[in-house]
Parts: structure tokens; sequence; C-alpha cells
């Protein structure tokens, strides 16, 4: 019983913590939907990002949700999600336009790891980064083609219904949360149960026990012997991996060229079991089950390919 009760006391505070940082997501990014749609700004939003949509025949409100993106990508996709809804983009343009909003995330994680990387691991933590970085590139770019030859050629959606004359300014806040009531509770009702739900699988350790099985799989790349204690350490944490890999690094027992390999191998295999832990709290969350699975499966299999083409092209080429 003991056992139970701090299990279920762990999930609590662990749902708890997922709910503070998706609620406020999702709910600001309704309600930033809801502005641009009453005030029909979307379109001067989006001229900032029109190559972009404009190449991979994405509508204005698929850019405003882009822009908004290298912000808060929850918001942004909770904002497709509100488009979608509403009949502005039909299904295909909300997946492809959603897993273009995770280039932004990409590019804005330098604040979180070169402070991280460069310190500790110096010249390979930095090419380390530049890699992922061009992963994210050429996963974008094939996105915007895939989008460019799925998608009609157009710059802005036609809604399902008439759009209504300008809401005056005085009128904008009660216009805005009353729209954003409906497409909130329905996000909200499937949100807050699967957190709960994933919080209680992660504090059971069944993601543990899947990142376990997934070390094995490590004989499959060409990663060195020493290398093994740093994949290890990646399944908790990026930190915890630079931490194991540094003084490994700076001593000489790994090359340059063999930890950005590990540490690429190390990414590919614990990005399996951080697509499961926070398929609940992220995708499901915002997209619904069907459609949040799809995009997490077809965002992690394009990235992951590419990272592992990456891994084998270096370990050829670079001797």
């Amino acid at each position: 019983m003991f056992r139970v009760n701090d299990v279920l006391a762990g999930a609590a505070d662990l749902a708890f913590s997922l709910l503070a940082q998706s609620v406020p997501a999702i709910v600001i990014g309704v309600l930033i939907a809801e502005v641009f749609v009453a005030l029909h700004i979307t379109e001067a939003i989006a001229r900032l990002v029109r190559p972009v949509t404009r190449f991979a025949h994405l509508c204005d409100e698929a850019g405003a949700s882009f822009m908004l993106a290298f912000i808060s990508p929850n918001a942004a996709n909770a904002m497709l999600v509100d488009f979608y809804q509403k009949d502005t983009i039909d299904r295909t343009e909300l997946i492809l336009a959603s897993l273009l909003n995770s280039f932004p995330a990409i590019v804005m994680h330098w604040r979180v790891l070169l402070p991280v990387y460069i310190p500790l691991l110096g010249t390979a933590g930095l090419i380390y980064f530049l890699l992922l970085t061009a992963v994210g590139f050429c996963k974008s770019g094939l996105i915007m083609l895939v989008a460019r030859l799925l998608l009609p050629g157009r710059s802005h959606c036609d809604p399902a219904v008439p759009q209504a004359r300008r809401i005056p300014l005085s009128r904008l806040p009660r216009e805005v949360f009353c729209a954003a009531k409906a497409p909130l509770r329905r996000i909200l009702v499937i949100t807050v149960p699967t957190i709960l739900l994933v919080a209680l699988l992660i504090e059971l350790g069944v993601f543990d026990r899947l990142a376990d099985v997934l070390e094995g799989a490590t004989r499959l790349f060409p990663v060195p012997a020493e290398g093994l204690g740093i994949i290890a350490a990646q399944f908790a944490n990026f930190v915890a991996a630079a931490s194991v890999a540094s003084p490994l690094y700076y001593s000489g027992a790994i090359s340059t060229r063999d930890l950005v390999i590990t540490l690429l191998a190390g990414n590919v295999l614990s990005s399996v079991t951080r697509s499961f832990r926070w398929l609940g709290s992220y995708y499901i969350a915002i997209f619904g089950p069907r459609l949040g699975t799809e995009i997490m499966v077809i965002s992690t299999a394009m990235r992951n390919g590419l990272m592992v083409i990456l891994i084998f092209a270096l370990a050829r080429i670079w001797q």
C-alpha cells in the first residue's frame, strides 16, 4: 500500500507539472488564433514567412502558426487545431503544418544545448549541435517539398463560412473568449486525462524499462565501447550524457569523431522513448489520439531516418 501511495503521489506531482506546462500554452494558442480570426490579421503576419508558405503551398493561417512556433510550439499547434476545427485548413495541411512547426523548436534549442555542450564537450559539442540543426533543415525542406506536391497553390485558406466584418476592439475580449470556449473544451477533455495516464506510466517505470531494452540496440551503430555509457546516460537527459562524455573526451579516451557519432546514435535511440513518454502530454493532448499518434510517428520517423543516414555517412567519410 505504501508503494502504491508513493506511485500515485509521484504521478500526481508529475501530472500537475505537465499540465502546468501544457494547458497554459494550449489556451494561449487558441486565444491567439481567435484574435487573428476576429481581426483578420493572419495575412499581415504571414508576410514575414511568405517565401516558406508560398513554396510549400501553405496558407497564411499556417504561416502565422509557424511564426508563433518560434515562441511556443504548443501554442502554435493549438492554433492549427483551432483552424482545423473551423474548417479553415484541412487534415493534410494540418499534418504538414504541424510537422513544419517543429523546425523553430530545433533552431531555438541553442539556448538550452549550447550552454551545456560547448563548455563540457568543446569542438565535439559544437559539431554535434550544428549537425542536429542541419538535420532539422533537411527535414523541414522535405516537408516543404511534400507539401508543395500535395497541396494546391494558394496564399489564403477559404474558410467554410464567409468571414464576418472586423470586430470593434471594445468587443474583442468578449468575442474572443466566447469563440474560444468550444475548441478549448474539446482539446482539454482529451488533454487532462491523457496527461494523468502518461504521468502514471512514467512513475510505474514503463518508459525506463523500454529504455533498457533499447540500449541493447547500440550494437547496430558504429559506436566504440567507450560510448556505451554515454548512450545510456542519454536515456536520462542530455546534461547527463554530456557530463559522462566530458572526462572521456578531454582525457583522449574517445575522439571527436567517435563522440559525435556516439551522441547522434544515442539521440536516435533515446528519441524512441522520448516520443512515447511525451506522446500523451504533447501530441495526443493537442491533436487527439489518432491524429496525434500519426503526427508523432511521421515526425520521429523522418528525423531518425535522416539521423541514421548521417551517422553511417560520417562513419564512412570521417576517418
